[in-house]
């Protein structure tokens, strides 16, 4: 599914560039270096295997300014008018839209259920998107219900690499107050969201001894990874609406996974910004990519859920629209930035190619570190293996 996600975008180019007269020099499967040629078709395009397994791409002609003759060709892309190269890069988010609109909403009119529900200190507001939810907010739609008893937090199980690992928090022990109030499984998400960016003092019970720890919320989220043995009822409503009804939804579905995408790249941008390594690294193992997406989609596979599989296919479809529009260099967005400095500055094509070439190629290499750095990250992780300076 994320190759076809990944195929469908980089369509997009491969159409637009045709249409626009702008030659396909190269459409390939993964990225280079080049492993082989596929074919050829009637227009020389060459389809090629490659050998990163990390996307697919579409090479355009006008990446050789040395020949004169092809770089400033009728039909390279530097010779393209300025709306033909927009929509080139950028004709693709319309597109995406549009399937979003589509599917979200054939989703929303037969029906369907949160594929994650956050709990209420994941994120500083509160999430109003409904497959990606707050408790909170389902209880406020009235889509959930639950029974009114006082839980003890029994904690069952604790991430190895979490805040509540840190602070020595083991299986077993019962959470008593935080901040000297009493908490339960009902309360304790809300309670650690107004105490994000604050101290933190946790009361627990262990085999029948009361103990003490502190900590400090980062400023973007106060999450303690833990996982709570729970009892009682708890009564999750299907989400359906008329079609009329759906079709409006998904404006406010995309609005709301657009707030979700750009929180995450918020936190990320900000501990960078900080150059602490602390910060940093928290950030960094708060991202999961691709394994965790693999990891969900398998397992809405075995649950047989074909319509949360096609939202969850859509959900990554929109993060990756969105954050390919950001205008950082190497992304759509970024080229886009540089089309605009050419046309406004008037800079010769020689010259824009260049210096667009050098920042772009600082900026995929940083990029496709980080990606690598990401999927190690996930896999060692799911193998519970500890490497220096990746976990």
């Amino acid at each position: 599914m994320f190759m076809i996600l990944v195929v469908l975008h980089e369509l997009w180019h491969f159409t637009a560039s045709r249409k626009s007269g702008v030659k396909v020099l190269e459409f390939g499967i993964w990225l280079p270096p080049k492993i082989c040629k596929l074919w050829k078709d009637k227009k020389w395009t060459e389809y090629t295997a490659n050998l990163i397994p990390l996307g697919w791409f579409c090479s355009l002609k006008w990446e050789d300014p040395t020949d004169a003759e092809d770089f400033n060709a009728p039909d390279s892309f530097m010779s393209a008018s300025f709306w033909k190269k927009i929509i080139i890069l950028l004709g693709w988010v319309t597109a995406n839209f549009l399937v979003a609109w589509i599917i979200f909403t054939t989703v929303f009119s037969v029906w369907t259920q949160p594929i994650s529900i956050l709990p209420e200190n994941a994120i500083k507001w509160q999430s109003t998107s409904l497959l990606m939810p707050t408790y909170s907010f389902l209880e406020e739609k009235w889509l959930l219900t639950w029974e009114k008893v006082e839980i003890p937090l029994l904690v069952q199980n604790v991430s190895e690499w979490s805040l509540a690992a840190e602070l020595w928090i083991q299986t077993g022990d019962i959470f008593k107050t935080i901040n000297g109030e009493k908490v339960n499984v009902r309360n304790i998400s809300t309670i650690l969201k107004w105490l994000i960016w604050q101290d933190v003092n946790i009361v627990y019970s262990r085999d029948g001894v009361d103990g003490e720890v502190r900590t400090h919320c980062p400023q973007d989220k106060c999450v303690l990874w833990i996982a709570f043995a729970t009892s009682g009822t708890l009564d999750l409503q299907p989400i359906k609406f008329p079609v009329h009804k759906a079709m409006w939804m998904w404006l406010k579905e995309i609005w709301a996974q657009w707030k979700l995408t750009f929180s995450a790249l918020w936190s990320l941008c900000r501990s960078f910004w900080s150059l602490n390594w602390a910060e940093i690294k928290d950030s960094l193992n708060a991202l999961s990519w691709p394994v965790w997406v693999i990891k969900v989609w398998e397992s809405l596979i075995e649950s047989w859920s074909w319509i949360l599989y096609l939202a969850f296919a859509w959900i990554i479809s929109l993060a990756l629209a969105i954050f390919n529009v950001l205008p950082i260099p190497a992304l759509d967005g970024g080229r886009v930035v540089w089309v605009i400095i050419q046309k406004v500055f008037r800079i010769k094509p020689e010259k824009y190619f260049v210096w667009e070439w050098y920042v772009n190629t600082v900026f995929f290499v940083l990029l496709m570190i980080l990606g690598i750095y990401i999927i190690l990250k996930d896999l060692v992780v799911y193998w519970w293996l500890h490497i220096p300076f990746i976990w």
